[in-house]
């Protein structure tokens, strides 16, 4: 996987299916071409000091996360999958037992990979820290130095 960062003019000609549904058409100010063996797509956000976020969910099928979007792109059928306009800004994510756990500032949104649909969201009571992976148990940390642990059913 590859992204190269293009200019607006240029992101504009690309024929290529948007990674994202660019509903913050307004706010971004970043453009890129992503590169997926022989596949492409484009992107676009908004956070000049920050790059997309890609985890490899299935070989060729990726999720994407940066600033208030989160999509699922299958790069050898080259259509979008997901799409999430989340309500608070994308941390980070990760892959445990089939679910993708998004991190945002005050959620963390889980993902089932087989349905491709939200099962839960947990709203958090302070800002987003971390997630670890315990036994089982995903450990969330907020900046005030509270955790939640939250047990990931097994499939």
């Amino acid at each position: 996987m590859n992204i190269e960062i293009v200019d607006y003019a240029i992101y504009k000609r690309l024929n290529y299916d948007s990674v994202f549904k660019d509903c913050h058409n307004d706010s971004y100010q970043i453009y890129g071409k992503i590169m997926e063996g022989d596949s492409y797509a484009k992107i676009a956000w908004s956070s000049d000091l920050l790059l997309p976020q890609f985890i490899e969910i299935f070989p060729k099928i990726f999720a994407i996360g940066i600033d208030q979007d989160f999509a699922i792109y299958d790069f050898d059928s080259k259509r979008r999958i997901m799409y999430l306009d989340l309500k608070f800004l994308f941390c980070e994510m990760i892959i445990f037992e089939k679910k993708i756990l998004i991190a945002t500032e005050l959620e963390v949104i889980i993902i089932d990979t087989r349905q491709y649909k939200v099962i839960n969201t947990i709203p958090l009571q302070e800002i987003y820290e971390k997630m670890k992976i315990n036994c089982g148990e995903v450990e969330i940390y907020c900046m005030d130095n509270t955790f939640q642990q939250y047990q990931i059913e097994s499939t």
